[in-house]
């Protein structure tokens, strides 16, 4: 690890947090801050008690992605040099094998998030058959039950609903659209709390779940290899 440069070890780093539900942390960073403390900052703004979760991250100069160490000050980090407020994201770090173990229901809610924009990123490889299952539970989570075809529509084009590669191996959005409103139509009465259990049971049972996937170079190659993520 680096320290930091210039007047920012005396002023601090401007940083900007992206959190699961979509808000923005404006913040100063202090050069003694911790990590840990930073951690329990943004925790704070969840009430979230089952904080041993999570934990921040950014991406490196290199296009790495690091999560910042609990134990070291947040400047110590090797954070990208480029001008502007340094990306930091709130995410869950550690998995567990259900989230029936959690005891907290803003838990479950940061890890639904988080798995739903794993999904949408691509982070988790998930079959087209799945990815229109989980779009329905998506749709039904947020807006209740169909009233429209027109409507869903709408709102599939606004929701993180259909990753890239998705989107990539089918004719059109619309068709993408058709598979997910004909799951949707048959989950018709599902309570919000109950759709976000049937989607994290089915994001809970694929493979690459709670596994982060980097690339390393060696010389002249480029290698892939996976870190699975401790499961509490």
């Amino acid at each position: 690890m680096s320290r930091g440069h210039g007047s920012e070890m005396t002023e601090g780093r401007h940083c900007q947090v992206h959190l699961l539900d979509d808000r923005r942390l404006e913040l100063l960073v202090q050069p003694k801050l911790l990590s840990r403390e930073l951690l329990d900052l943004v925790a704070s703004h969840f009430n979230l008690k089952e904080k041993e979760y999570f934990g921040i991250t950014f991406t490196d100069d290199i296009g790495q992605q690091n999560w910042l160490q609990l134990d070291h000050r947040v400047l110590d980090h090797d954070l990208p040099k480029k001008p502007g407020p340094t990306i930091l994201h709130f995410a869950v770090r550690f998995y567990i094998e259900s989230i029936a173990f959690l005891k907290d229901k803003t838990t479950v809610e940061l890890f639904f998030l988080n798995a739903k924009s794993c999904v949408h990123k691509g982070q988790i490889e998930v079959d087209s058959e799945t990815v229109f299952k989980l779009a329905a539970l998506v749709l039904q989570e947020a807006k209740g039950d169909h009233t429209s075809d027109e409507n869903a529509r709408k709102d599939l084009k606004t929701l993180p609903a259909f990753p890239t590669k998705t989107l990539q191996e089918h004719p059109s959005l619309a068709y993408c659209e058709d598979r997910a409103i004909e799951h949707y139509l048959k989950i018709r009465g599902l309570t919000r709390g109950q759709a976000v259990v049937q989607y994290m049971k089915i994001v809970e049972a694929l493979p690459t779940y709670g596994v982060h996937y980097y690339a390393v170079k060696v010389n002249t190659f480029t290698w892939q290899f996976h870190n699975a993520h401790v499961f509490l």
